[in-house]
């Protein structure tokens, strides 16, 4: 279960604004999957956001939240691009930046450029950046020196997937663990869907041309089994999310999750209403 510890820097003044990204060179870690069930926890949460959309290869964010994400074409000068995004941190309660692989550097670098931690402080913003630790030398060499640079000037999440990384070895009881542990890092683990539910919402949108966030799928005609897990699963991660909100919305908005809304569960029929469960493997 998701945990966070209450040393978290981001508890000691009133936040306004958040700016949440992560910061990683690697891909296929399950980013935009943790990205999409965020941004779904925070409409259901009533949290006011906006997306940028830096992954030119797939553009899955854009794609799933069409009226809420802004796809940025990379351009000759990618800090610029980045520097543009923070100038309108104020506009809404959460800014969310997806970007593609590889772009760690980069990322660092518009920090650095603008002061951004010191411009955030002057308009009551945070920074909060999420990290996925893995058993590859070279990534978690690359999240130590995000570590180093940014120390306790923004807060962490660290994410854990285990259907993208079974086991993290190299992060598990190491000193960068006790590190971010210090820093009051929050720890989430994002709980495996079905795969068989997940290749069924795939097969939806193939047949309706489009991405799905799952909110959404649960809204277009699904298979009553697929639905009960589906929504069984965002109720899990909703709750996660919860557990961890001060590290990711205003402060105002998570003190207005003391009585969260739940997920409103799917109409179910009873067995006599002659529902087909024979394709229920």
């Amino acid at each position: 279960m998701s945990t966070n510890s209450e040393n978290s820097t981001s508890t000691t003044s009133k936040v306004l604004h958040r700016l949440v990204l992560p910061i990683q060179s690697r891909g296929n870690l399950g980013k935009s999957t943790e990205t999409l069930a965020r941004c779904e926890w925070m409409n259901q949460r009533s949290v006011s956001w906006k997306g940028y959309d830096l992954d030119a290869f797939n553009h899955t964010f854009s794609n799933t939240f069409p009226d809420r994400v802004a796809f940025v074409e990379q351009s000759r000068e990618p800090e610029g691009d980045l520097i543009k995004i923070f100038r309108r941190l104020s506009e809404n309660d959460v800014t969310v930046i997806d970007p593609r692989a590889h772009m760690n550097k980069v990322i660092l670098r518009a920090m650095e450029m603008v002061q951004l931690s010191e411009r955030c402080g002057s308009i009551g913003a945070r920074i909060t950046v999420l990290i996925y630790p893995t058993d590859d030398l070279s990534d978690m060499e690359d999240i130590v020196e995000t570590v180093e640079i940014l120390s306790n000037k923004v807060d962490w999440v660290v994410v854990r997937n285990p259907a993208k990384i079974p086991a993290a070895n190299f992060f598990r009881g190491s000193e960068l663990e006790a590190q971010l542990a210090g820093y009051g890092a929050a720890f989430l683990e994002i709980p495996a869907l079905l795969s068989d539910t997940r290749n069924y919402l795939r097969s939806r949108e193939v047949q309706l041309g489009r991405a799905l966030s799952p909110t959404e799928a649960l809204k277009v005609q699904f298979d009553i089994a697929h639905r009960i897990v589906l929504e069984q699963w965002l109720s899990d991660v909703f709750e996660r999310y919860d557990a961890i909100a001060r590290h990711l919305i205003p402060t105002a908005k998570v003190a207005a999750l003391k009585s969260p809304p739940t997920m409103k569960p799917a109409t179910r029929k009873r067995r006599t209403s002659g529902v087909n469960l024979e394709n229920i493997a």
